[in-house]
């Protein structure tokens, strides 16, 4: 059978009102709904589940150490450790960004030029350990003419970890995520463009699925854990950050091949 390409450009956000619910597919045919009501205790539920990882392997760790032994074990303990504050980390962060969305607040800095080569290093090594863990390579490819960008920092860091992080989530193990970064020229605008590209070989996505990532509160099955593992935050949040810097945000993808999210800025 063959497949096609599908694709959509700068989906809308799903506006919910204060009483509206919050709809997460738990497969094609059926759908929990969790009220706003209940959000407070679902969400601080989630966040318990990377903090008691945090908590138990920290224990562990100490008590390793301890003994001045099983170094390897440490090791080991010390990445799972990473990966759960870091989970923790940016569940809090797309919180903050929700509600600073809400209120109008959700701010950018382009006041500076920064180093984009720097930031996709580090956006990389934030999810290392995680990619490391289901044994899945990172390459990244960088135009060396790329340097000085007006851009905001922490919020590209943020957008780039995010999307890293999903790409490793949504793949099997063993495949490949790459970032690329060069410049563009766009002969029908007349306009010059840094187009970044984050390209998984993971699960892919219909295009009713594509949709569905750029709205608040929805999320898509990871056929890693077969159910829904998270509040499907992070994209809708994404895509204010690039918006918030002038940039476009689009996604392609093919089921079982893969997805490819690119990010166009004008500079």
């Amino acid at each position: 059978m063959k497949h096609q390409t599908t694709q959509t450009q700068n989906s809308s956000d799903d506006h919910k009102s204060e009483n509206s619910p919050i709809l997460f597919s738990q497969n094609n045919s059926s759908a929990t709904t969790i009220s706003s009501s209940d959000f407070l205790p679902a969400i601080v539920h989630e966040l318990k589940n990377p903090l008691n990882a945090i908590l138990g392997f920290s224990q562990i760790l100490s008590c390793e150490v301890a003994k001045l032994q099983n170094s390897e074990n440490c090791i080991d303990y010390s990445k799972e450790i990473s990966i759960a504050a870091s989970e923790l980390n940016d569940l809090i962060n797309d919180l903050l960004d929700v509600a600073a969305a809400k209120s109008g607040q959700l701010s950018v800095d382009l006041s500076k030029k920064i180093s984009l080569p720097d930031i996709i290093r580090r956006s990389v090594r934030l999810n290392y350990d995680y990619a490391a863990k289901r044994n899945i390579v990172i390459k990244t490819e960088i135009s060396p003419e790329l340097n000085l960008v007006q851009l905001d920092a922490k919020r590209m860091k943020q957008i780039l970890s995010n999307l890293i992080s999903n790409a490793i989530k949504y793949s099997p193990n063993n495949r490949e995520v790459k970032i690329s970064a060069h410049k563009i020229f766009d002969e029908t605008k007349n306009q010059k463009y840094l187009e970044i590209k984050v390209t998984d070989q993971g699960f892919g996505m219909s295009e009713s699925q594509i949709k569905t990532a750029f709205i608040k509160y929805k999320t898509i099955n990871n056929p890693n854990r077969g159910k829904v593992d998270s509040f499907g935050l992070g994209l809708p949040i994404t895509k204010q950050l690039v918006e918030a810097q002038k940039g476009k945000i689009n996604i392609t993808s093919q089921p079982q091949k893969g997805s490819e999210v690119s990010l166009r800025f004008p500079i």
